[in-house]
């Protein structure tokens, strides 16, 4: 698919825009109203907690200058009947207090414990309805990814960052068992072995790592990528890092790229290609991606209540592209692209500025808002 504004200009990443957009709009709708509730339950429970709180010290402190008053009262008296009427009254004066006590910070717990269930709730629901806006949805962002095989399965973790903004996903890939053949074909490496029949001699051999299972795979989302890899047994282990066009081979401990002969027998082209596959299949071949966490300037974006704070963030990412598509479209007010399939076929797709506007309109103050920084207002 090739993506253009309506002038063939292309578009600055190569994505159906108008879906983007449109479900951009469609999951503000969802995740606002939730948002929104959890800061009234969060504001509301606050309240009770701190009305609780505030009668806790009060029976604290009156407990305390009962007792302070009564002893100050009986202070040098010898009088059996007083000092008994003293030990009484603080007796009293103390089950009292902390029956009350006991019974406030009961419902204390009690109300916490339903706050951090309610509020809990209300942050796995903003995760799953923003999943698909993260999945695939965030221009620019820069993405590391690391990947183990982890009890007959691959999984992976995706952290990402933009403007301030990171995220975090779990990843689960297409395959359970990864071999270097799946990812790359053929790919043999160089060792030294012993030959010879009546003395032996230290000789180059080409082993064959096609088959061998890829145990690990990093990508710092720059220029760093690894991976790791063994054969069935465990007891022959690989790996390749990959600096920009650097590249360090090691069979266990032994560097194989630090040693002249062997670097000789290298196939290089082999070892660029098997990096790049690598590459491509931790961010291509992803089967299931879960957001499990989002951070704004260092701090839970969900737990703070600040994901209006980062939809701003990239709707102004999609105004730009409004902005640009409505100065290169042909018909005002609509924002058009058009889609070149394969085998030549065109079609256009747009939205009108009104249309993305009313339903943005129906979530109030913040709705306006992002209106006005997707440029539809």
């Amino acid at each position: 698919m090739k993506y253009t504004f309506q002038d063939s200009t292309e578009l600055p990443l190569q994505r159906d825009f108008i879906q983007d957009l449109n479900n951009f709009i469609e999951m503000a709708k969802k995740v606002l109203p939730l948002e929104n509730s959890a800061i009234e339950l969060s504001e509301e429970e606050t309240e009770e907690i701190s009305s609780l709180e505030a009668r806790i010290r009060e029976i604290e402190d009156f407990s305390k200058d009962v007792q302070q008053y009564v002893d100050e009262r009986s202070k040098g008296a010898e009088e059996k009947e007083i000092l008994e009427c003293r030990n009484s009254v603080i007796d009293a004066c103390v089950e009292t207090a902390d029956k009350g006590l006991k019974e406030l910070n009961l419902k204390l717990e009690q109300i916490k414990r339903q706050s951090e269930s309610g509020i809990y709730k209300i942050e796995m629901d903003l995760l799953n309805n923003l999943n698909p806006l993260f999945e695939s949805g965030i221009y620019g962002a820069n993405k590391a990814y690391s990947v183990s095989s982890k009890d007959g399965t691959l999984k992976g973790t995706l952290k990402a960052s933009f403007s301030g903004m990171e995220y975090s996903c779990d990843l689960v890939y297409a395959h359970d068992i990864l071999s270097v053949r799946e990812v790359y074909g053929d790919l043999s490496l160089p060792t030294w072995t012993k030959a010879g029949i009546f003395s032996k001699e230290n000789k180059v051999k080409m082993i064959d790592v096609s088959d061998y299972t890829i145990t690990s795979m990093n990508f710092d989302g720059v220029a760093h990528i690894d991976l790791s890899f063994e054969n069935k047994k465990g007891d022959q282990k690989f790996k390749i890092v990959s600096d920009s066009d650097a590249y360090q081979i090691y069979q266990g401990e032994f560097e194989i790229t630090g040693d002249e002969k062997l670097l000789q027998s290298l196939n290089i082209d082999d070892v660029s290609g098997v990096v790049n596959d690598v590459k491509k299949y931790m961010e291509l071949f992803i089967k299931h991606q879960k957001l499990t966490q989002i951070l704004l300037d260092g701090q839970d974006a969900v737990r703070n209540n600040e994901v209006f704070d980062c939809l701003k963030l990239i709707a102004e990412q999609y105004g730009e592209i409004v902005s640009e598509s409505l100065e290169k479209g042909y018909v005002k007010n609509e924002i058009t692209i058009k889609i070149e399939a394969s085998d030549g076929t065109r079609t256009e797709k747009y939205i009108t500025k009104e249309e993305a506007f009313d339903q943005l309109a129906e979530l109030g103050s913040e709705g306006l808002e992002l209106a006005s920084i997707l440029n539809v207002d």
